[in-house]
């Protein structure tokens, strides 16, 4: 259920940066009014937004407010932590924050710039299952300076003012979000839109510009890219065409970025990643599958159920369909779940459960995961053969080049339909 100004109040502290938080918005209280961190002090503070008979800035303190906690979840605490990394003062601010509310609030108020970087990180791992990878073949570090960045924005405007008719104003910025791994963050304007919107107490029509959100993570590593843009493969192309241009200093042949196929077909063996049990996993299992026929006319889903015991569905299907079994006739795997057990935590039964989706156009959930077990996971995909260590966004290699080199590029990719 969605949150209203009035749960935020009732669970933020009253501390310092809640009250100065509310001074700077002009909210009136009483001179004596008491800021003891209490529930009866909370409730006093939701009147006092209620009562107040100036609506528009009401409506700004309640805006502002509302904005300040987008991060309140798990997975904006993890953004936040990262985007925090190398600030001192600010890791121990958030550590001290007694709820993800309370964190979010604490950043945006106290550390904006830190906030915004949090809120840009955590815009890519929400919509990491629509984002695509490829993978560039070029290993450097980006170019940072101004000027680079000020062509890449020319180079993105150029393409939208042919193709939408917009784009006659972009914001790019650049950032290292963990070591050799960077966030390039676009905002692009749209094309003038009249909206029907309340200010204040009176309803008004209002001219403004949508904003185009892109983001590009790019691993110097690796030489592999994900993006993150609104519109088909050219919008891709377009965006990776222009990082490389501008920031890495080459130009990328177009066949770098086609869908790629991935060969699942070491599944049909189950998953065998003795790493895996050794990592302290107890369990490995191919959940569910996906087959398409020789033919391409009939596609099956089977998927282990509970009953199974963690047995891997390929297993099963060898025991159901002796000698008819679809993966022993020249069926294609074209999408699997894998399932990888832990041992239960002490006085609990059931097992906490790591799941793995791939398809063989290369769509991976691997986005949902921590930096650390991401590169674990995908580890385990290098050793199957699933996925080569050019293409993993996390891959532990040498570091990059100088930026005057410029490898071979490998032609495999990963990416969406």
């Amino acid at each position: 259920m969605k949150k209203t100004f009035v749960d935020v109040l009732l669970e933020l502290p009253v501390d310092a940066t809640l009250s100065t938080f509310l001074a700077s918005h002009g909210l009136p209280v009483a001179a004596d009014f008491d800021w003891e961190d209490t529930p009866r002090t909370s409730q006093a503070l939701v009147e006092a937004v209620r009562a107040w008979p100036d609506v528009a800035a009401r409506d700004r303190l309640i805006g502002n407010l509302m904005a300040s906690i987008q991060l309140a979840d798990p997975a904006g605490k993890q953004a936040m932590f990262q985007a925090a990394a190398g600030d001192g003062a600010a890791l121990l601010g958030l550590v001290a924050c007694r709820s993800d509310t309370h964190r979010s609030f604490w950043l945006y108020a106290r550390h904006p710039t830190l906030f915004e970087r949090a809120c840009e990180f955590d815009y890519l791992e929400r919509h990491g299952s629509q984002a695509q990878q490829h993978d560039l073949g070029v290993k450097r570090r980006p170019n940072t300076s101004d000027a680079a960045l000020t062509a890449l924005r020319q180079a993105i405007s150029a393409f939208y003012q042919r193709e939408l008719q917009c784009g006659d104003g972009s914001v790019a910025y650049l950032v290292e979000r963990r070591p050799d791994v960077f966030l390039l963050t676009v905002h692009v304007k749209d094309l003038a839109m009249l909206r029907l919107e309340f200010e204040g107490a009176h309803l008004t029509r209002r001219v403004g510009n949508p904003n185009i959100h892109m983001v590009l993570e790019y691993a110097a590593a690796t030489g592999v890219v994900r993006t993150l843009v609104r519109g088909g493969a050219k919008y891709h192309q377009m965006l990776v065409d222009a990082f490389a241009e501008h920031l890495l200093g080459v130009k990328v042949d177009a066949h770098r970025i086609k869908p790629p196929t991935l060969d699942l077909s070491v599944l049909r063996l189950g998953f065998d990643v003795p790493q895996a049990v050794a990592d302290g996993f107890v369990a490995l299992q191919v959940k569910s599958i996906s087959v398409l026929s020789p033919s391409t006319a009939l596609k099956l889903d089977c998927t282990a159920m509970a009953s199974s015991e963690q047995r891997c569905v390929t297993e099963l299907l060898r025991e159901e369909f002796p000698g008819e079994d679809p993966l022993e006739r020249g069926w294609l795997i074209t999408a699997a779940r894998i399932n990888l057990y832990y041992p239960p935590e002490p006085g609990k039964v059931r097992s906490k459960v790591i799941t793995v989706e791939v398809t063989r156009r290369g769509r991976l959930n691997l986005h949902k995961f921590d930096a650390a077990l991401q590169a674990q996971l995908e580890g385990y995909l290098v050793s199957l053969g699933i996925l080569q260590p050019g293409q993993t966004l996390n891959a532990q290699e040498a570091p990059p080049e100088a930026d005057t080199a410029n490898p071979e590029p490998h032609p495999s990719t990963i990416g969406e339909d």
